[in-house]
């Protein structure tokens, strides 16, 4: 299982704990730890933030300042299955829900990897406003 959920550098980028500084090492993550932070890393770039890939990301920040509205949270769910479905191809996703209110946006979605049965969830804080 371990080489469909894969390795990777951890996001948000960080310096591995034992050996310091960037000259040395990086810290990676693993698994389903590997596939959360992809996850938040697909919510959290806005797109046309990537300078070589412009299409890569999601469009919530382009929705944070509407109104607390069903349509709101329609269109948070269309985009994170939009963005998850084209960014992330080891899992499926089973239900994405969005609750609301004046100062942020918290999506859960539940989840399972490709292959598998297991359910995962994550829950995905969006602020609105200055923090």
């Amino acid at each position: 299982m371990s080489e469909i959920l894969g390795r990777g550098l951890k996001f948000p980028f960080q310096f591995h704990t034992h050996y310091g500084g960037a000259a040395i090492s990086t810290a990676t993550s693993r698994d389903q730890e590997h596939i959360h932070e992809s996850i938040r890393q697909i919510l959290g770039t806005r797109r046309g933030e990537r300078f070589l890939r412009p299409e890569f990301g999601c469009r919530l920040h382009e929705l944070l300042f509407e109104g607390n509205t069903a349509i709101l949270h329609g269109l948070v769910r269309h985009e994170v299955r939009e963005a998850l479905t084209c960014w992330e191809p080891r899992i499926v996703i089973d239900d994405v829900s969005v609750t609301s209110d004046d100062h942020a946006v918290l999506v859960a979605i539940r989840y399972h990897l490709i292959g598998s049965q297991v359910e995962q969830n994550l829950v995905f804080p969006y602020y609105r406003g200055e923090q």
